[in-house]
């Protein structure tokens, strides 16, 4: 019924057309036959249609209707093939290679104001006129280039202030008296040679407005990334140390005057427990049951206590209430926990990292005040002290961001950039794939600096795909390993090309043909990236044809 309902008017459409054609074809061969002239053709050929019943069944008239029928069929093809939209040349895709004129719009005209991530293609530091954040993703195998092509070139040319991861300390070693000609302050956090090292207290950077959120992550942090690598199906372990390491960290920032994490780790080193007698009360045990009862006078008596002994006792009772959950452990489960806890905390036991924890020289308040770049410098051979790398990334994203948004205009002073090196060997930083999300409008950015694809997502897992996707800027410069030359040349995408295809029969009757036909083929195929010249490597921005240009030399 509903074929039926479609087809009616289509044939109604055309039986009308063959009616009109047969009835003026009628008219103008009978006023021809009676020797009329072309004016008087013209003022009559409609007046059959006086006759609507009239239909003539000679010939020529029959001709001049199905005449008519053609020429309504061709202007209803027309019509319906002008509303597909065939794009011709693209069927299959529209990769290309992009050209100057499409990096153009993206470049500043000072020099000085862009990112230079090859030869020939640049991107202006200035977001709001760009519409593309500064964050960038960098895959390249070892040997591949990424500082010598990357990161040295824009330290030493943009105008911007900078925290660099330094894997094996060579990029301060290269750069640093040049950054100081042009005018910059050095601090550096060396995890390499400690005893050359700033000083950098993580808790002098928790937030004193919200305090509490920002032990949770910083306890967070250190048990994630202290533990390594370590793989459990249950929790309770990790979730047992955090208990306890909040609640040592919270005692420390609401009892100390300058609280540092050497308190909290001496703290830890004075707590025992006992698997005979599990009521027995160790000194810390003491301070905390005693701290618990003046916490209870306090909520009776509230007009006895100043402002300020009120807010440390309400502090003091979230550090408490992460005690109480500790010990409602048995004493052997207490023990363990304390022990296991002191052993992932061991780095921070070390002589040279207890001085650098015992004050602070990086201000990273102050990292988007004049000209400054903080060098972060790990050992590439062993991961003893990555967890603190993590932490004083953690810092310095909450530090600048809580800054900016205290700004009249949310923005920081100065552009600061994270060249984040051997990103992988960093730990994870917490709430990271939110903050990359975030920052641009702060005039904050990173470079996440990689081997491989599958180092990004074994250390972030499902949130990986989040974390490359607001990256606007990526740039291979070469290697070979599949997840990552796959990845790459899907971001590509493909193009429509020609395929000529021939066949040959032979024999008595041989024969011989030739076809062509469009078919779909990445722009590059992995096993081609794979191959690209070391010379070279590909620059993709967000929303513009890719490029595949030559490396940035070296300043």
């Amino acid at each position: 019924m509903k074929r039926l309902q479609a087809i009616l008017p289509a044939a109604m459409g055309l039986f009308t057309l063959f009616w009109l054609g047969d009835k003026i074809g009628y008219q103008i061969r009978a006023d021809l036959d009676e020797g009329m002239s072309v004016i008087d053709l013209m003022n009559r050929f409609w007046l059959d249609l006086y006759h609507p019943f009239h239909l003539s069944t000679n010939h020529t008239d029959l001709l001049c209707g199905l005449a008519a029928t053609g020429v309504g069929l061709l202007i209803w093809a027309y019509k319906y093939t002008a509303r597909l939209n065939l794009r011709s040349g693209e069927e299959h895709g529209s990769a290309h290679w992009g050209t100057p004129k499409d990096i153009k719009p993206f470049i500043d005209p000072v020099e000085s104001h862009n990112i230079r991530f090859t030869a020939t293609e640049r991107l202006s530091i200035d977001t709001r006129r760009t519409l593309r954040n500064l964050n960038a993703l960098l895959l390249g195998s070892s040997g591949s280039g990424k500082t010598r092509y990357y990161v040295k070139p824009n330290l030493l040319s943009v105008d911007m202030n900078w925290a660099v991861t330094d894997p094996k300390g060579e990029l301060k070693r290269d750069t640093e008296h040049a950054m100081r000609d042009r005018g910059y302050q050095v601090n550096t956090l060396d995890l390499i040679h400690l005893d050359r090292s700033d000083r950098f207290n993580p808790m002098r950077y928790i937030d004193s407005k919200e305090p509490q959120s920002a032990i949770l992550r910083l306890t967070d942090n250190l048990v994630t990334n202290a533990t390594g690598d370590r793989k459990t199906g249950d929790s309770f372990w990790q979730d047992a140390e955090k208990a306890l390491l909040c609640a040592l960290i919270a005692w420390t920032y609401y009892t100390e005057s300058n609280p540092t994490l050497n308190q909290v780790t001496d703290t830890l080193d004075r707590m025992g427990a006992s698997e005979q007698d599990e009521d027995k009360e160790y000194i810390i045990d003491a301070l905390f049951a005693e701290t618990q009862t003046e916490i209870h006078r306090m909520r009776e008596h509230p007009d006895d206590y100043d402002a300020e002994t009120r807010r440390m006792l309400d502090g003091l009772a979230f550090a408490c209430a992460q005690y109480n959950t500790f010990l409602k452990g048995a004493g052997e489960t207490k023990k363990s926990i304390i022990i296991t806890t002191g052993v992932h905390l061991a780095p921070l036991q070390v002589r040279e990292v207890r001085r650098i924890l015992d004050g602070d020289d990086i201000r990273l308040e102050t990292l988007d005040q004049g000209k400054r770049i903080i060098y972060l410098e790990l050992p590439d051979t062993n991961a003893t002290f990555s967890f603190i790398a993590s932490v004083f990334y953690q810092c310095l994203f909450e530090t600048l961001v809580r800054k900016a948004d205290a700004q009249p205009d949310g923005v920081l002073d100065r552009d600061v950039h994270c060249m984040l090196d051997e990103f992988a060997n960093i730990g994870k930083i917490p709430n990271f794939v939110r903050l990359i999300a975030t920052i641009r409008s702060r005039r904050i950015s990173c470079s996440i600096i990689l081997q491989t694809v599958s180092q990004g997502k074994s250390l972030y897992r499902d949130d990986w795909e989040t974390i490359a996707g607001n990256c606007d800027s990526q740039l291979f410069l070469g290697g070979n390993e599949p997840s990552t030359t796959k990845y790459i040349s899907d971001r590509l995408g493909d193009q429509t090309i020609d395929v000529i295809e021939t066949s040959e029969t032979k024999g008595l009757n041989g024969s011989w043909t030739r076809s062509t036909r469009k078919n779909a083929r990445k722009l590059l195929t992995p096993d081609e990236l794979g191959r690209i010249p070391t010379s070279q490597c590909i620059y993709l921005l967000r929303g513009i044809p890719p490029f595949l240009s030559e490396k940035l030399c070296h300043l």
